[in-house]
Formats: structure tokens, sequence, C-alpha cells
């Protein structure tokens, strides 16, 4: 069988719980109940987003759009001060470490669901990985399709399919080179990932102590900022250089949960419009069968590709 690249998104939470894992739940979860937003840590931050308050807190993407922008002013004007008086106020400085620790605790939501993905599901999918070595990158936050990879032995160091940088000295990106290309694959966060505390990566029953103080390499924000968090995290850089070798090495494209809105994706995917097949698993509520097809021409570029569209996207099997 030949190798295949393996896109995945939050619709493989979605599926499973689409209340526990809707971005909006994750935002207003941690707003109403974390330990590391003060009162004034919160009206820092309603007060660079317009429409936002106490009673609705920030709640998608988009949203935090003005406050990344806010956030990288802030970070600028601190570094002038003129005859000892700064620019900007002191409550204005912690803005920054303040974003973080929301963001951080919002990724940590995701990892705490306490589910697991159906056995249905995962053995067909790690059998195609595991015959095919085929790529895995994730955009979610969510520990899902990681813990049954591990469970199925195909993250299992150099002993399993796939690869993911990190060894037990840390992550590395000679660690990602392969001697045999046919004997493994790469996992990559492509999004990043909670559990990426500055090299490392805590695991098991370490997720449990983790603290949004910790440093972490996290991707939320709106998509025009995501690139240069990418370009300011040295793992997730990594990752992204290895994307290409990636789907030079595969025959098909498949997104499967994905919602199609990350163009720094979709221009890398329209890049093998005419050298790849592409198929896409997606939820049929999302829309018409003809409103997708033309949503997902415009998205790739692919004038040709598979749609496979279904009530529950962990009912697939066809790899």
């Amino acid at each position: 069988m030949a190798r295949s690249i393996l896109i995945t998104g939050n619709g493989i939470g979605l599926a499973l719980d689409p209340d526990f894992f809707s971005l909006q739940n994750g935002l207003e979860s941690v707003w109403n109940n974390t330990e590391h937003l003060s009162n004034e840590h919160k009206d820092l931050i309603l007060s660079a987003i317009e429409g936002t308050t106490d009673e609705l807190p920030p709640s998608s993407e988009d949203q935090l759009d003005k406050l990344q922008v806010a956030i990288v002013a802030t970070e600028f004007l601190s570094n002038f001060e003129v005859s000892g008086a700064s620019w900007i106020s002191e409550p204005a400085k912690e803005l920054p470490s303040t974003f973080r620790k929301y963001i951080h605790e919002v990724a940590l939501h995701y990892q705490r669901s306490g589910q697991s993905l159906p056995k249905t599901f995962v053995e067909p999918l790690s059998e195609f990985v595991k015959n095919t070595k085929t790529h895995v990158v994730t955009l979610n936050y969510d520990n899902l399709l990681y813990d049954a990879f591990i469970t199925e032995k195909i993250l299992n160091g150099y002993n399993g399919a796939l690869i993911d940088g990190f060894w037990s000295s840390g992550f590395d990106e000679e660690h990602l080179d392969r001697h045999n290309v046919n004997r493994h694959g790469w996992y990559m966060h492509l999004h990043g990932s909670p559990l990426f505390v500055e090299n490392s990566k805590v695991m098991y029953a370490g997720r449990d102590f983790l603290d949004p103080e910790d440093k972490c390499h996290i991707v939320l924000t709106h998509v025009e900022h995501k690139p240069l968090i990418i370009g300011s995290s040295h793992i997730l850089s990594a990752y992204w250089r290895r994307l290409e070798k990636a789907f030079e090495e595969s025959s098909q494209i498949i997104l499967f949960g994905y919602s199609g809105y990350d163009e720094h994706l979709n221009n890398r995917i329209k890049l093998r419009k005419d050298e790849k097949e592409l198929l896409i698993v997606e939820w049929e509520g999302a829309g018409s069968e003809h409103e997708r097809k033309r949503f997902w021409e415009t998205k790739t570029g692919f004038n040709r590709f598979e749609l496979v569209r279904l009530e529950n996207i962990l009912e697939f099997t066809g790899w």
C-alpha cells in the first residue's frame, strides 16, 4: 500500500463529544473556572476584544485577533522607557504572560476529557498506519489520537511506525531523521500541544501537574497570526519544515475532521493539486454536498477529489 499524509483536525474530538471539544466550550470553561486569571487580567483581555464581557467571554479564534495585536504592541512598547517612565502601565505589561496562561489552560482543558476513541475506529486506522507508515499530522490540542497510537504501539520510540522527534533527552530536529524512510513516518503536532513544556514532553500522570505558568508550544489565535507563533517555536518550526518532505513522500492527502480554515496549511496543499490524490472525510452537517464541494475546491485548489460525508466521522473505516 502506498503512503499517505493524514491531516486531522478538531473534528475527531467533536465527533466523540461535540459539547466538550468545541472551542467555545474550552474558552468559556477556562474563563469561568481558572485560578490563573485575576479580575484585572480578565479586564485587560476584555478591553482588547470588542463585544466581550465577563458574561460573554471570548468564544472563537477570530475574536483573538485584536488581542494578539495588542499583545505584540504591548511587548514592543515595554522596551521603551523615557527617564525611567514606561509608556504602558504595569497591569498592561502583564497582558502577554496573562494571555499565554489563558491559552495554555484552554489547551489543557482538552487533555482532561477522560475520554478515548472507540476501538472500531482506532484499530483499522492503526493497521493502515502500520502497513503504510502514513504520516500523521494534527491541528488540535486533545490527546485522543495520540493516546490511542501509544496503546496500539504506533508511537513506541523507534520501534513504532511513527516518530515525533522526542527522546528521553527531549526534542531535537535530528531525532526526526530516518535512516530508512520506509520504516518510519512522522507524527507532527502542527499547532503544538500543552504537553510540550520547554524542550520536553510530559506524559501520563505528569499531565495532571502541568501549570499554565509553564512555557508551552501552542497555536491558538486568529489565523493571520498563526505563522508568527509557529516561527517562534523551535519544535513547531521543525515540524513545518518536515511537512514538505511528508507531502513529497505521499501519494494521497487525507483531510480528516479538518475545518479547512487554516490558510497557511491550505497554501501547502494547493501546491500538490496536480500531483496527489485527495480524500476528505467530514461531518455531513457541515452543509450540502454541493456547497461543500465548492468550499473544498476553493480551499485546496483541487478540482477532483473524493468527499466522504458521515453523521459521525469516527465510523469511517475505509482506509
